[in-house]
């Protein structure tokens, strides 16, 4: 049996793009950035600190249900996938 290679070939311009991209990502969240999906509503440009900035708790709840039904799921279907070719052994290439 033989290595597979993708067809598409990614050019070195196009894998330095998107290293800086997810290297800039990474940079901006740990500068102490944080993201707000949901807005106060007094309105977007509110700062999310202030104390008038008040998320409904309905909406935390679904967020927080959903997030956790998606992580199960995915658990589950890597689990279901591990079982099923976990008897098939890992062979290295040697081709670049």
């Amino acid at each position: 049996m033989g290595c597979v290679k993708s067809k598409r070939s990614e050019s070195s311009e196009e894998k330095a793009n998107s290293a800086e991209q997810s290297d800039g990502e990474a940079k901006g969240r740990s500068r102490g950035e944080k993201a707000y999906l949901v807005h106060s509503e007094t309105g977007c440009d509110a700062d999310p600190e202030s104390p008038t900035a008040r998320v409904n708790p309905v909406v935390l709840e679904y967020a927080q249900r959903l997030s956790e039904e998606i992580v199960s799921r995915a658990v589950q279907q890597w689990a279901d996938i591990d079982s099923r070719y976990s008897d098939i052994p890992y062979i290295e290439c040697d081709v670049p």
